[in-house]
């Protein structure tokens, strides 16, 4: 048996046909659900290549059957989805489907139509996600996208979240549920935790200082904006700090931002890593990890930069307080608290290596096997509920569920 996986993920194809995509959706999250069915066929927007698309998709047990980007205009776009969603679903058994995404609806209404059993992940703030897009026109669409995307989480006969709490309360699952990360990430050695202790418990205060930021150019709601801001004002009192980003997308905006700020020099935006190796390498030479998102989920690159043993501040939104205690989180979009809590952390070298230590510690909550395990009971429960396509037709009804 097979099953198809939906969302909004941009891939690229190359001309040997090896597909790409941002890293989003690496390869090993998709090979999840090849331990339950024969083979896995992702539906995505087809783009052109590019800069960004850097991380390889492709492997074994995957088929890609893509929507050319160009034709999901605002005209049409929907009724080419809901095509499209028909065409794959009539030659696989169940299905995936990624929410938030404006593929993902239409698949959930055209799975429940074709009597299709489905999951679905949750990933993100569908509202959240809009509103704090950057244009006019993803608040017009915020609410809209929200209610949809709340819809068919509730009619979902199974859902995961990546959250404990903050995505369940505002997106209530409707059927059978579970609580576990996407993550993918490999703790540190602890070796490699004990050395990075010694060098933050031996620093100076004012010793100069490495931040981190990983998030999509594209998009307002990473908190480029209020990272460029806080670290100007941590500049204009003397703090050597710099700050390095990586990401997809077209970091233009930043850099004119970085200059107005008269921080150019301080600021580097550097493209996205193929995820993995590459990654943990670009992370392990941080002094401090920070999270200014005005929108998240659980976000897989704190996680990952709490693997690594490196301390962490953050906003007060979506998953991030379910990963960081409150003395390292500020309000979304407050410069000024973000560069009091830098400040803070790196005026206190041993609560900077203790928070080191948390990072690592909690970061083991979210290691593969732990994950893997839980997710692989849960989608044990999915498969149970899916018949072969042999054996069902389009005129029967939709299946019961447990």
């Amino acid at each position: 048996m097979r099953a198809a996986f939906f969302h909004d993920e941009r891939f690229t194809r190359d001309a040997s046909g090896t597909y790409r995509g941002t890293g989003a959706i690496p390869y090993a999250a998709l090979a999840r659900y090849l331990g339950h069915f024969d083979g896995v066929v992702v539906v995505g927007r087809l783009d052109q290549p590019n800069a960004w698309t850097r991380t390889v998709v492709s492997g074994p047990g995957l088929e890609f059957a893509c929507i050319p980007r160009a034709s999901l205009g605002p005209a049409r776009g929907a009724a080419v989805i809901a095509r499209h969603a028909r065409e794959v679903l009539a030659r696989v058994d169940a299905a995936v489907i990624r929410l938030p995404s404006m593929i993902g609806p239409i698949a959930c209404r055209e799975a429940r139509r074709a009597g299709i059993p489905y999951l679905v992940e949750v990933v993100a703030d569908a509202f959240d996600a809009l509103w704090h897009h950057g244009s006019w026109k993803g608040r017009l669409g915020a609410l809209p996208l929200a209610l949809w995307n709340r819809r068919a989480i509730r009619q979902a006969p199974f859902s995961i979240y990546v959250t404990r709490e903050a995505l369940q309360r505002r997106y209530p699952p409707g059927g059978l549920t579970i609580s576990v990360s996407d993550v993918i990430a490999e703790r540190a050695s602890p070796e490699r935790l004990q050395a990075r202790v010694a060098r933050l418990s031996a620093r100076a205060p004012r010793d100069a200082a490495v931040l981190g930021l990983v998030g999509s150019y594209d998009v307002g709601y990473k908190g480029h904006d209020t990272a460029l801001e806080a670290v100007a004002l941590l500049r204009r009192v003397g703090r050597d700090v710099t700050l390095r980003c990586i990401g997809a997308g077209d970091p233009a905006r930043w850099r004119a931002r970085a200059e107005a700020l008269g921080i150019a020099d301080a600021v580097e935006l550097g493209r996205a890593l193929p995820h993995g190796p590459a990654v943990f390498e670009w992370m392990d030479a941080l002094d401090l990890f920070v999270i200014p998102s005005l929108v998240e989920g659980l976000p897989r690159a704190l996680v990952e930069a709490m693997s690594r043993g490196i301390p962490a501040i953050g906003s007060r939104r979506g998953g991030i307080p379910e990963l960081l205690p409150p003395d390292v989180l500020h309000r979304a979009g407050d410069p000024r608290g973000m560069a009091a809590a830098i400040a803070h952390l790196l005026d206190h070298p041993a609560e900077l290596a203790s928070q080191a230590i948390r990072s690592w510690t909690v970061a083991g909550e979210y290691e593969r096997e732990l994950l893997e395990r839980r997710r692989a009971e849960f989608v044990r429960s999915f498969r149970a509920a899916v018949r072969p396509r042999s054996l069902r037709t389009l005129a029967q009804p939709t299946p019961a569920y447990p």
